[in-house]
């Protein structure tokens, strides 16, 4: 299928498309969108109108607006969202045609991405957050490589004067400019490394007198393991105990959710757990009753003004009044379940 040069389709990529599918792909969003066909709401009536809570709405409105399904104006003290009747009018199979691929295209995406990176991390030629991801923090650090002159050797207050006028921990940029191989040290002087006549030993100089040749295999493969540990985020998310005899539940939350399920898990098993309703339903149906299950994670974006707790905070409320686990209909004492 050809898609029309004035298309909206024609402007969107493969995760924009990817994106606009999946925030549609929620009951309580399509919700959202079915008030706003009918006519602009500001949050406030749409959480009248379809009976949830305002932060519930604002969050699945953010949603909707990450995906560029929505616009949003400020109308004296209110936000009035419309829905994109651009978008809107696409159909399925404009939606899921991607475009033609192309070096010419490739290449724009990618300054593209690469310019939104710089935009969200540096304020007036300063960096005001390191990003998480490797991708991105390595368009940052070009922009340090950038202040260094090839073929020169700088001494150490040299190098830490040049970061501090970007970035203020000078110590960790230069560290993270020596592990990707973007500098190299010989003694008290650093220098830049030219990919083109670099070598495995020009790689692994120590800070002593002498220049000591290591396994360079080894070395790599040990980097690239602890960057992939650094990088892997502690997931944050909603988790849920639930007794599958009566359709109880115990809801709770964590900025780290790897220990929380086991520690319920063993808690209940020792008979030890300080839930008493729990305990007693776990000792009367069983173990194999019960399941322990993640329902929803925290996706971290790289912006500097995103909070992880702020999100968990929002899913924690769209959680309770999904599952309404509070006693009797389920096992939670009260609504705070953070762990």
């Amino acid at each position: 299928m050809s898609i029309e040069s004035d298309s909206p389709a024609r402007a969107l990529g493969v995760e924009q498309r990817v994106g606009v599918l999946k925030a549609l792909a929620d009951a309580s969003r399509l919700q959202v969108v079915s008030a706003l066909i009918e006519r602009p709401h500001c949050p406030e009536e749409l959480a009248e109108r379809l009976g949830r809570s305002a932060s519930t709405v604002s969050f699945h409105l953010r949603k909707l607006d990450e995906a560029g399904l929505v616009t949003r104006r400020k109308t004296q003290y209110y936000q009035v969202y419309a829905l994109r009747d651009d978008l809107l009018r696409l159909t399925l199979k404009e939606l899921v045609a991607l475009p033609p691929a192309g070096d010419g295209p490739a290449r724009r995406r990618a300054e593209r991405a690469r310019s939104q990176v710089l935009r969200a991390f540096f304020r007036e030629g300063a960096l005001v957050q390191l990003p998480k991801t490797w991708r991105k923090r390595r368009i940052v650090l070009e922009q340090f490589v950038g202040k260094f002159r090839p073929g020169r050797r700088y001494r150490e207050h040299e190098v830490n004067e040049i970061i501090h006028a970007l970035y203020p921990d000078h110590c960790t940029i230069r560290r993270m400019l020596m592990d990707e191989g973007y500098m190299a040290r010989d003694g008290q002087l650093y220098e830049l490394i030219d990919p083109a006549t670099s070598t495995p030993e020009a790689e692994t100089r120590t800070s002593g007198s002498e220049t000591r040749k290591a396994d360079v295999s080894t070395m790599a493969t040990r980097k690239e393991l602890k960057r992939q540990y650094l990088e892997t985020p502690k997931q944050a998310g909603i988790f849920q105990v639930k007794n599958t005899v009566n359709g109880k539940v115990l809801l709770g939350s964590s900025t780290n959710l790897h220990g929380p399920l086991n520690k319920h898990r063993f808690m209940l098993s020792i008979g030890m757990h300080t839930n008493q309703e729990l305990q007693k339903d776990w000792k009367l149906h069983g173990p194999d009753a019960f399941t322990f299950e993640v329902l929803e994670v925290v996706k971290p974006k790289d912006d500097p003004g995103f909070s992880v707790s702020d999100e968990l905070t929002l899913l924690e409320q769209i959680w309770l009044e999904k599952l309404s686990p509070l006693a009797p209909r389920g096992y939670n004492t009260g609504t705070r379940i953070r762990e």
